[in-house]
């Protein structure tokens, strides 16, 4: 697709556009209450990770959220809500009702994709400052890379005081903008390859997994999954657009995903594990979500690579670690009333530098339950906190000396067809400028070594930071 006769023909429409956008204010005013006002074109194909470099000084906001087989970018925000507490993702779903319902779409380019709600949850449902502990935001602009096409959507909030002349205009530049992008931005990563330095391990892992294994002698607690932070300063600032094609260069198999908060830091990460997915058709609706727990690295050669598999697949250990997670999803659906469908014996889910036992788990889903019921039922599972999940929780908050903040958080999105996504904020690292905290877990439940476990969070830590650029 040519820029030049794409672009004339944009303008073309100005007064259709004009039209649509006329008659989206009618109805606000009629309603008396704002409408969002959607508007999805084709553009010239450009990399996600590469618009966000060039725009990300335009919208200080930006989610970025890439998968095998699409990437969605999110930048600016026209609307948003944020809360706190235990009701947090009552108060988040509501938000996401209230606004799928005053959506309004513009078809004149033959391509409907409606705006989707983007969301960010901190571990613990209060915020420590950083990220606020739920956040849910429909972006002004919206990337979707999929299936070979590029699209931009544009997202507006409209009221009887809105100059309707002025965001036709708006439209146009946008465009024009992103037409512009994607014939003349060219990667710009840092000149010299960046060797961060290690200012400090945060955790004291070793000590706090010897810390925790006489709770896990008795009967109230069976697993907890302490996190190590380690603080690294580069020599420059860290390039988000760079890190991001890094991460999904090294880690093509994983979620790649990045979230800023508008004042300086990032948090961004590739995450091996999926909270849940949802897809509805006309007649169905399908949950799949994913037991991730148990854990080995990689061999050096293909023989080796298989002994290793095969110790992990025997493991009294790493299976048991694993069958708590599967047994806790499986009860957390039937309480829901749903019926799971998942196979008696994990596989290996094998990833660039590590391999783990994997258990994907589906279900019918009722048009009763939302996304976010399905997300407050599920977070945290024992993969990121332990079991019973509210005494391992407890036990983190005493135990870690650093907070957790997105890490093993819920992050994703919801469309307004009822599609949903959403992944845990693992294997991350909160960035500021040339600093960098970055995160990694384990499992540990009674027959842990501490010694062992700090070797596995250090494997993660490190494939972490030689993707950081």
């Amino acid at each position: 697709m040519t820029v030049a006769p794409y672009q004339s023909d944009l303008f073309e429409r100005c007064k259709e556009i004009h039209g649509f956008l006329s008659d989206c204010q009618r109805q606000a005013t009629h309603n008396q209450h704002a409408k969002l006002a959607n508007l999805t074109l084709p553009i010239s194909s450009i990399e996600p990770w590469l618009a966000l470099q060039a725009l990300e000084d335009t919208y200080p906001i930006h989610f970025y959220y890439s998968t095998a087989n699409y990437t969605l970018l999110g930048l600016g925000i026209t609307i948003a809500q944020r809360a706190a507490g235990p009701d947090r993702f009552e108060r988040m779903q509501q938000f996401v009702d209230v606004w799928k319902r005053r959506i309004l779409v513009s078809n004149q380019s033959g391509i409907i994709i409606k705006p989707y709600f983007l969301c960010g949850f901190t571990f613990f449902d209060q915020a420590a400052g950083l990220f606020d502990a739920a956040q849910v935001f429909v972006p002004q602009l919206q990337i979707l890379q999929r299936n070979g096409q590029t699209t931009a959507s544009l997202n507006y909030l409209i009221d009887d005081a809105v100059n309707i002349t002025r965001l036709v205009d708006d439209i146009k530049q946008r465009i024009q903008a992103l037409e512009n992008i994607a014939k003349t931005a060219r990667p710009s990563s840092p000149t010299t390859i960046q060797t961060p330095k290690v200012v400090r391990d945060v955790g004291n892992f070793e000590q706090m997994v010897s810390n925790v294994l006489p709770s896990l002698k008795g009967a109230d607690l069976h697993k907890v999954v302490l996190a190590d932070a380690l603080d690294v300063l580069s020599a420059n600032p860290f390039h988000i657009p760079a890190s991001l094609k890094a991460l999904g260069t090294a880690y093509s198999d994983c979620y790649v995903f990045s979230l800023s908060n508008g004042k300086g830091p990032v948090f961004i990460g590739a995450s091996p594990e999926r909270l849940l997915s949802i897809t509805t058709s006309a007649n169905n609706r399908q949950l799949t979500t994913d037991a991730l727990a148990g854990s080995a690295p990689r061999g050096k050669t293909a023989e080796v690579d298989h002994h290793i598999a095969k110790q992990l697949l025997n493991s009294s250990k790493e299976r048991y670690e694993h069958r708590v997670v599967v047994e806790f999803i499986v009860e957390q659906l039937i309480r829901l009333g749903l019926t799971p469908r998942f196979s008696d014996s994990p596989q290996l889910l094998r990833l660039a530098n590590i391999q783990h036992l994997h258990t994907p788990i589906q279900a019918s889903l009722p048009h009763s339950l939302t996304p976010l019921d399905l997300v407050k039922i599920l977070h945290p599972t024992p993969a990121v906190a332990g079991l019973p999940r509210a005494t391992a929780s407890q036990l983190l908050k005493v135990t870690e000396s650093f907070d957790r903040e997105l890490y093993a958080s819920p992050i994703g999105w919801i469309d307004a067809n009822g599609n949903s996504e959403f992944i845990v904020g693992i294997r991350s690292a909160l960035i500021d400028g040339r600093q960098a905290r970055l995160f990694a877990g384990a499992g540990i439940v009674a027959q842990s070594d501490p010694r062992s476990e700090l070797a596995e969070v250090k494997l993660k830590l490190q494939a972490l930071l030689g993707a950081l650029m």
